[in-house]
């Protein structure tokens, strides 16, 4: 369509293409709507046009004139009657039937003068007649009317009725020739309204050649611009069509045709783009929220072997100290049993002071033998403190390694939360496209579905996590009961270390003390006494441990498990990453590196 700019440089196709397809239409509708106003004013203007100029040549020029003309000859015809009458009755009539006459033949040809003279001075306001000339002999009207009034007083001159002077076939052939004259006159009115007939018939001819004409022109003009238009509305809609099929194909590599004009259609091609990059957006959001989800799932199940680990290690020191308090208790009943015997010794020693050697020896023998366990005792109550203090530092590593996992599950909730609001945007753009954004809301459905799983998976993690903390606390704050009391255990074995090396001292001087046997006797069953009441101590400290470690091996147990129910949460979040990858991957998008990314990772 060729294109006409005004003064602001816009074309006249800009001007159609900007405008609302409503408006194209309504365009097309209103231009027809022109055309057959125009032909209906045409044949109006037209109507009109011949109804007056009929009405001014048939009625006020011919007819008219014409019935003018033919009452002046009738009254002429009237008056030549009254005339013959008196000339051939004139023996017959009396004097005032010839005046009557006379007086009708005076008044008629009068009346028929004035009646043509009338008609003539009406001819007078149309041009036209000044040199319309009739067919037969070349005369005008006026040149007629001229005539008729020669003929006229040659006929009014060629006989008096009163005197009877002149000759009637003088008179009768003056009549006739003014008759002529005036039919002559009738004639070329009639002539003329032919000849003004025809003239009509050719400009309604012509006027109607132009109607149909422009017509013709403008209805051309409507259907190349009906064709434009609706060229123009069938390849914006093909393009969009193709545009929403690609999408539908879940290919995001095509350019889309843009529409550049501010129609409707326009406004859907811009819709369209802003769809196919807020769709790219939110697969490269996803595909970056995938990365980092499957990073902080990996790190989720690393820190959580870590923390299996130390919590393996924990149950096996735990193990090893349930078995030292194992060891512990039979040591501390083997003390007991011994200081039953120093008492039996003792008592022995009293009676029997020729046995006091043996009795010495053997409780040498037994000393040395106690000391050993004491020995033994200490190092094993060593053993249990260097434990407890590795069971805190695990347990110290494990409440760190659970603040990480907190710290990835509120990572993985903020990705969730960030999916959500991507998903929700995604399905307000899909309501936006309509029919054309379905497939689109389908992925934006899958993706908040998605997203409500990963918030559910980050629920319960951190659930298990509140739950294993609590734990770790629990677990600490019995480590800190049985460190306290293996403290005590280790004072004990140390101050009984300290009473057996007292004994031994005692043993060495027996036989340099004899003499003081008794006080001695008394101080060693003082002794007997406190150790008696220590080695109660022990033995009730060593079921404590034993209960104790129990407690804690059964928490190390719920850890475990709890850890367990954290590797099978970091499994489901990988399989629902590789479900997220496939639904991706059916997006053919132009950065295919981030897809091999999330492919390799």
């Amino acid at each position: 369509m060729r294109s006409f700019k005004n003064e602001k440089g816009l074309t006249l196709t800009s001007i159609i293409r900007n405008r609302k397809v409503s408006t194209k239409l309504f365009i097309i509708v209103l231009a027809a709507f022109i055309v057959t106003v125009v032909n209906v004013i045409q044949l109006g203007v037209q109507t009109n046009k011949v109804s007056v100029l009929s009405e001014d040549t048939y009625y006020h020029q011919v007819y008219r004139n014409t019935r003018g003309i033919m009452s002046a000859e009738r009254s002429l015809y009237q008056a030549a009657l009254s005339l013959q009458a008196i000339g051939y009755g004139e023996d017959k009539l009396d004097e005032e039937e010839k005046k009557k006459l006379f007086s009708d033949y005076e008044f008629k040809s009068e009346k028929g003068l004035e009646l043509v003279n009338k008609t003539m001075d009406t001819l007078k306001a149309y041009a036209a007649f000044d040199t319309f000339q009739f067919s037969g002999p070349k005369y005008t009207i006026y040149e007629l009317n001229n005539m008729f009034q020669i003929s006229y007083q040659d006929w009014k001159n060629s006989y008096n009725p009163m005197t009877g002077e002149g000759d009637m076939m003088t008179q009768q052939e003056n009549y006739k020739y003014m008759i002529d004259n005036l039919n002559y006159m009738s004639d070329i009115l009639e002539e003329y309204s032919t000849q003004v007939t025809s003239k009509i018939r050719k400009d309604m001819k012509v006027d109607l050649l132009k109607t149909i004409l422009i017509s013709t022109a403008i209805s051309v003009g409507i259907i190349i611009l009906s064709i434009y238009i609706v060229t123009y509305l069938r390849k914006s809609i093909e393009h969009v069509t193709a545009d929403m099929e690609q999408i539908a194909k879940k290919n995001l590599t095509f350019l889309p045709h843009r529409i550049h004009s501010k129609d409707e259609l326009g406004a859907l091609s811009e819709s369209v783009d802003s769809v196919i990059n807020s769709l790219k957006t939110i697969l490269q959001e996803v595909i970056h929220s995938t990365k980092l989800l499957s990073k902080s799932s990996k790190n989720m199940k690393m820190h959580s072997g870590e923390v299996n680990g130390s919590m393996t290690e924990i149950a096996r020191t735990i193990d090893e100290i349930a078995e030292g308090a194992s060891h512990q208790a039979e040591d501390a009943e083997k003390l007991l049993n011994e200081i039953t015997n120093l008492g039996s010794v003792i008592q022995k020693n009293t009676d029997s002071a020729h046995e006091l050697t043996l009795a010495s020896s053997a409780i040498q023998l037994a000393t040395e033998e106690g000391l050993k366990s004491v020995n033994a005792l200490e190092q094993i109550a060593s053993q249990n403190e260097a434990a407890f203090q590795s069971i805190f530092d695990v347990i110290h590593i494990t409440n760190d390694n659970t603040g990480q996992i907190g710290k990835a599950i509120e990572m993985i909730s903020s990705l969730a939360g960030s999916t959500k609001l991507l998903s929700l945007n995604a399905t307000i753009e899909a309501a936006r496209a309509g029919e054309a954004g379905k497939g689109f809301a389908v992925v934006a459905e899958e993706i908040n579905k998605l997203s409500e799983q990963t918030e559910a998976a980050t629920k319960i993690i951190d659930t298990i996590l509140q739950t294993l903390n609590g734990n770790i606390i629990s677990a600490g704050n019995k480590s800190r009961e049985v460190k306290e009391t293996v403290k005590l255990q280790t004072l004990g074995v140390t101050d009984t270390k300290v009473k057996y090396l007292a004994i031994v001292k005692a043993l060495k001087n027996i036989n340099q003390q004899i003499n003081r046997m008794n006080d001695v006797s008394k101080d060693m069953e003082q002794s007997r006494n406190h150790v008696m009441g220590i080695g109660s101590s022990v033995s009730a400290i060593s079921e404590e441990n034993a209960a104790s470690t129990q407690q804690t091996a059964s928490s190390i147990q719920e850890v475990l498990a709890s850890l367990e129910q954290i590797n099978f949460i970091g499994d489901e979040v990988d399989a629902m990453i590789v479900a997220i990858t496939m639904l991706v991957k059916q997006f053919h998008l132009e950065d295919e590196i981030l897809l091999q990314k999330l492919q390799l990772n």
